[in-house]
């Protein structure tokens, strides 16, 4: 008896080969990198999730990677990579549920990476009172993950970076402290100059870093310290750890983003609508009114005020970037539509 293979049981092999494929993960990993693969998780054809263990992290975290269309662990090539940061609070799973993210990367032949870090990370090695140690962040995504990645899951090393809001900033400063690494970088929302002084009575840098210690459960101090004068003391020689601020802090580090193709967008604090919706072609220029004042949603207000600062230090230094300022507030409507009008710039820029 002839049976017709329907697409649903195509679609369940695919799933299976794929699963058996990826079955005994970590013995393509480095001998000397300490993060290991500990499980792998199919979601579906084309969706893996990982688990990883590291010194650096206090327990855990999930990576999920979209996988390019013929992917296949065993293949001789390697695949483009696309990071795409979460923002706080979220986890690897944020942008395959509020955004179409998964269609519109089957479209080019790239790998998306998707990692877990905590809603204060800053994707940042903390402070920890002068101490360092877990969590250590920005080692465990670019020293332990990257190379886990390339070892046993084809990824290749054109790479680009993307976030939202805490995502943005960790794309930003990522590619700014480590030049080279990343061949183009978008911020959506970002939060991108962390010692933003507000001078209208709205919020500044350091108070976002506070939110997010107390979304976290834990001392916001643990993160990067104190920032000092003049956000926590009237002092001006009471500095505390504002070097180590302006180390995580992308509008600082604005030097290390040349030679990297840059696309920066964010709201004003106003809720205009997006005007735009998935299956839309990209959303018009027009969109990008570049508002000079801002809205009354305190964080995309001030998210407006912490680009303003980071387009500044750029244009100051020479360094070229696509923006695109417009009405809008801090929400996954605006964040997708900015993703599709960057898509191209970022595929772009690794050959995908």
């Amino acid at each position: 008896m002839h049976h017709r293979i329907t697409r649903h049981a195509a679609a369940l092999l695919t799933a299976l080969v794929l699963l058996l494929q990826t079955a005994g993960a970590g013995t393509a990993e480095a001998a000397d990198n300490p993060a290991r693969v500990v499980e792998e998780q199919l979601i579906d054809a084309r969706t893996l999730d990982l688990t990883v263990s590291s010194p650096e992290i206090d327990a855990p975290v999930k990576v999920r990677l979209l996988l390019p269309p013929a992917w296949s662990r065993t293949a001789t090539r390697t695949w483009p990579v696309l990071w795409l940061l979460h923002g706080g609070p979220g986890d690897h799973t944020d942008w395959t549920a509020h955004t179409h993210v998964e269609e519109l990367a089957a479209l080019r032949d790239v790998l998306v990476v998707l990692p877990q870090t905590s809603p204060c990370s800053g994707y940042s090695d903390w402070y920890n009172t002068g101490g360092g140690g877990p969590p250590a962040w920005e080692t465990y995504l670019l020293d332990e993950l990257r190379p886990l990645l390339e070892s046993g899951y084809r990824a290749g090393t054109e790479r680009a970076v993307a976030g939202l809001s805490m995502g943005g900033l960790g794309a930003m400063k990522l590619a700014a402290a480590h030049p080279g690494t990343f061949r183009a970088v978008a911020s959506y929302s970002g939060a991108v100059s962390t010692l933003h002084l507000s001078l209208d009575g709205g919020l500044s840098g350091p108070d976002l870093v506070k939110g997010a210690g107390a979304g976290c459960h834990t001392d916001w101090r643990r993160i990067w310290g104190e920032p000092g004068f003049p956000y926590d003391t009237a002092d001006p020689a009471d500095v505390r750890q504002r070097g180590v601020w302006e180390r995580n802090d992308p509008a600082h580090r604005a030097a290390g983003l040349a030679g990297t193709a840059l696309y920066v967008s964010y709201g004003d604090g106003t809720d205009a609508g997006t005007g735009w919706q998935w299956g839309d072609p990209p959303a018009s220029p027009t969109r990008c009114t570049n508002p000079v004042g801002h809205g009354t949603e305190p964080v995309e207000r001030l998210i407006h005020g912490m680009n303003q600062d980071l387009r500044l230090h750029l244009a100051q230094l020479g360094i070229p970037a696509a923006v695109c300022s417009y009405r809008g507030v801090h929400a996954w409507p605006y964040w997708e539509r900015e993703l599709v009008s960057s898509f191209p710039m970022l595929m772009a820029a690794i050959g995908a």
